[in-house]
């Protein structure tokens, strides 16, 4: 009887690995998935700053438009990391299936 006991945790250890990486896969994927909401969330902030007209405080220029950009790809990060808008989520429970 303990025979029988000792082969089934050589067979569950041997499982472990394939668990273990596994795990990462899905740990790999929620990353994907939320550098995926940002890049949506960084083109949607840019397409709707394309319909602010000109105008205000600040000279656009080069300079600016740099600045904004940075701005907006940090913010967009910033966003995805902390829940987002839900589409990191979306992506997940549907890809997930497939890891």
């Amino acid at each position: 009887m303990v025979h029988n006991n000792i082969n089934l945790f050589n067979v569950y250890q041997s499982e472990m690995p394939h668990i273990k990486i596994e795990n990462q896969d899905k740990e790999k994927l929620i990353e994907v998935c939320k550098q995926f909401e940002s890049i949506f969330i960084n083109f949607m902030l840019k397409s709707m700053r394309a319909t602010v007209p000109d105008g205000g405080l600040f000279e656009k220029g080069v300079a600016y438009d740099i600045v904004l950009s940075m701005h907006d790809q940090a913010l967009a990060e910033e966003v995805s990391q902390n829940g987002g808008i839900g589409l990191a989520k979306q992506l997940y429970e549907e890809l997930s299936k497939y890891v």
